[in-house]
C-alpha cells in the first residue's frame, strides 16, 4: 500500500528527492521491492513537496496484515505533516480501535450506526428496483422484489 501511495505522489511530484533516487538504485533500479522501513523514510520527503496531500484508506478492517498496517499508520501519524490529510474507513472492530486510539483523537472520528446505513441501503435498493427500466421485470412480483431486497441487505452488512 505504501509503495502505491509513493508511486502516486511521485507521479504528481515536480522533483524526485535524493532519498527516492537512492532507494530506487538500492532496489536494483526497481527490480526488487524496497523494504518497508525505507519507504517510510522517503515518503514524507515526497509529501513535503505538496501544499496538501489527501490520502484515503478504505476498509481497514479488510486488511489481512492488520498489525503491519497498524504499525505503518502509527509511523505515518508520527510524521506530523501539516499538509497531510488522512481519511480512514473501517467497520467498527475493537482491535482497530485500540490501535488507532493512541494517535487518532475521539473528536476526529465519525461512527456510522449500522441501522442508519442499512436503511439508506434499503431505500437505495427499493428506488433502483422501482425506477431502473432494466430491473422492471423484478418489480412486478412483490415476493421476488422482497427476496432481492433481503439478499442485498444481508450481503451489505452495513456497508454501502
Amino acid at each position: 500500500m505504501l509503495r502505491l501511495l509513493l508511486s502516486q505522489l511521485l507521479q504528481r511530484s515536480f522533483m524526485i528527492p535524493k532519498g527516492v533516487d537512492a532507494l530506487f538504485s538500492s532496489s536494483d533500479n526497481g527490480q526488487r521491492q524496497p523494504p518497508l522501513h525505507a519507504l517510510l523514510e522517503v515518503t514524507p520527503q515526497v509529501m513535503q513537496q505538496f501544499t496538501h496531500a489527501y490520502i484515503v484508506l478504505d476498509a481497514l478492517d479488510e486488511c489481512t496484515q492488520r498489525q503491519e498496517l497498524m504499525d505503518m499508520l502509527e509511523t505515518v501519524a508520527g510524521w506530523q505533516l501539516d499538509n497531510m490529510h488522512l481519511l480512514m474507513t473501517s467497520r467498527k472492530e475493537r482491535d482497530l480501535e485500540s490501535s488507532l486510539e493512541s494517535y487518532v483523537e475521539e473528536g476526529d472520528t465519525v461512527c456510522l450506526q449500522r441501522d442508519v446505513v442499512d436503511r439508506d441501503i434499503q431505500r437505495y435498493v427499493q428506488q433502483r428496483l422501482s425506477d431502473d427500466k432494466k430491473l422492471a421485470k423484478w418489480n412486478k412480483d412483490a415476493a421476488v422484489r422482497q427476496e432481492i431486497e433481503d439478499a442485498l441487505m444481508q450481503g451489505a452488512r452495513g456497508m454501502f
